[in-house]
């Protein structure tokens, strides 16, 4: 029979130790956020966490693109004051703190995602969802009292949070959460591809974007990335030296499938042979599977976790954090079919997952991903042609003196503001406009919800003044916001 304390699922962890651990998961992270609005979980994490400080307990805490988690160690009365005054904060969030804590989060320069990561998220979903990860938006002094209280009170609920405890429990145990149920979630949809692509970037490192099917009774998709991650870092580790940092991260998808990021960090000098390595291995492991000895070893894994720990336990979490996300009930592990598995399962997860894989490499190292069908494409979305509409231009001297200003064209339509540039045409729909910035150099950019961002300067074009009116006069003021001055 299920647990609850305040209407918050509890799940017990068997042992028969003194003192207390407990981890408290909310499913909401950063990318329940809105543009206007980046940044507010990790706010109010710092917050509440400032107002449990003084309990001479261990505890921590942390915001990801998907959930929000509280944990602590320590006697089972001083880690019930810990849960205590924890959902007392969440419940009313310690605000007047805000304008201090605004400067140690910019100390911390905290991601809750790796950049190759938040990259290839931004480049599928745009300015929504987990794409965000990848935006700073208003900055965290951009933030108001009304954004993080707001925040609290629609996702900190009893019915979207997890509470799990090994040792005692604290007696009289009391979590006060703000009141309500927690909103639907709306998956946003990603932008489609024909075939495989590959985008290029700054960050020195190689990465793709899978998406997945839903697990199986063997785990098969988390089989298949653990399997990538390993020939990975084989590669680039442990035999080219390139490499530190290769990991993977996970964002749960509608009916179960799920966006899969593995990506590999590359000392200066070395990001052409991680992208090489990288493409092989991806290609190879589709067309081959792994070895009969990298399958054994993460079969072997994943049975060592089985024997360690709770699986049962386990899975209940997993299926109440899957409630909370909209996915499907994970089955029991059937270890007569993990034992059974073969690399051609592995393979050919790979293989229909590699028709809408997006792959990342820096800057211009596309070349090798090019060789294996990958279609180069631009960061965010281009149409084919300038649609009909009043156009405005750079002055002529910027054109005649700026190579790029020569083929750089803003028009507007009924429907929407386009933007010519080098890279092509962009398009941003007056009803998809996800927020407008006033840099701190004076200029007003248009953020779009596909991802594009187009500049409206009077000095840049000629006439623009009209479009700034229309602008102020078309988008919601909540959605405007001004570019952060913390470390301008």
């Amino acid at each position: 029979m299920s647990e609850y304390i305040d209407g918050v699922r509890v799940l017990r962890h068997s042992g028969t130790q003194s003192h207390t651990d407990v981890t408290l998961t909310f499913a909401v992270g950063s990318r329940d956020e809105t543009l206007r609005t980046v940044g507010v979980a990790h706010v109010l994490e710092h917050l509440v966490m400032h107002a449990v400080r003084g309990l001479p307990i261990e505890m921590n805490a942390e915001v990801d693109l998907m959930t929000t988690t509280f944990v602590a160690s320590g006697s089972a009365a001083r880690v019930g004051e810990f849960l205590t005054g924890l959902c007392r904060a969440l419940a009313e969030p310690p605000v007047e703190r805000l304008a201090v804590e605004v400067g140690v989060l910019a100390a911390e320069d905290g991601q809750v995602a790796h950049p190759v990561v938040a990259q290839l998220l931004n480049v599928r979903y745009g300015a929504k969802g987990a794409g965000l990860s990848w935006l700073e938006g208003p900055g965290y002094d951009g933030l108001t009292p009304e954004h993080v209280t707001a925040f609290a009170r629609t996702w900190f609920v009893p019915s979207n949070a997890v509470l799990q405890v090994t040792g005692p429990v604290p007696d009289g145990l009391r979590l006060e959460l703000p009141s309500g149920t927690v909103p639907s979630r709306v998956h946003p949809a990603g932008r489609s591809f024909d075939g495989p692509t590959v985008v290029g970037y700054g960050i020195p490192a190689a990465g793709v974007l899978l998406t997945l099917p839903p697990d199986d009774a063997v785990r098969r998709s988390t089989l298949t990335i653990d399997v990538l991650r390993k020939r990975i870092e084989e590669e680039c580790r442990h035999v080219g030296g390139h490499s530190y940092d290769i990991g993977a991260d996970l964002l749960a998808g509608p009916g179960g499938s799920s966006d899969w990021v593995v990506y590999a960090d590359a000392r200066e000098g070395s990001e052409e042979a991680v992208s090489r390595a990288f493409v092989e291995a991806l290609t190879d492991l589709a067309e081959n599977g792994p070895t009969e000895a990298e399958l054994a070893y993460q079969v072997a894994r994943c049975q060592e976790r089985l024997d360690a720990d709770e699986p049962e336990l386990r899975r209940a979490f997993s299926n109440t954090m899957g409630r909370m996300f909209g996915e499907p009930e994970l089955e029991p592990i059937d270890r007569d079919g993990l034992a059974g598995l073969q690399p051609a399962d592995i393979a050919a997860v790979l293989k229909s997952a590699l028709p809408t894989a997006i792959g990342y490499a820096y800057e211009d190292n596309l070349e090798s991903w090019e060789q294996a069908g990958f279609r180069r494409e631009t960061l965010c979305p281009v149409i084919s042609e300038v649609p009909a509409g009043k156009t405005f231009k750079p002055p002529l001297t910027a054109r005649a003196f700026v190579k790029d200003a020569r083929s750089m064209l803003w028009v507007r339509t009924d429907a929407a503001l386009v933007l010519r540039d080098v890279d092509g045409v962009h398009e941003i729909r007056w009803d998809e406009i996800a927020g407008v910035m006033r840099t701190n150099d004076g200029t007003t950019v248009v953020l779009g919800l596909n991802g594009c961002a187009i500049p409206v300067d009077a000095d840049m074009f000629r006439g623009a003044g009209t479009l700034l009116t229309e602008l102020t006069e078309r988008v919601p003021q909540d959605l405007w916001f001004d570019e952060t001055k913390v470390d301008a």
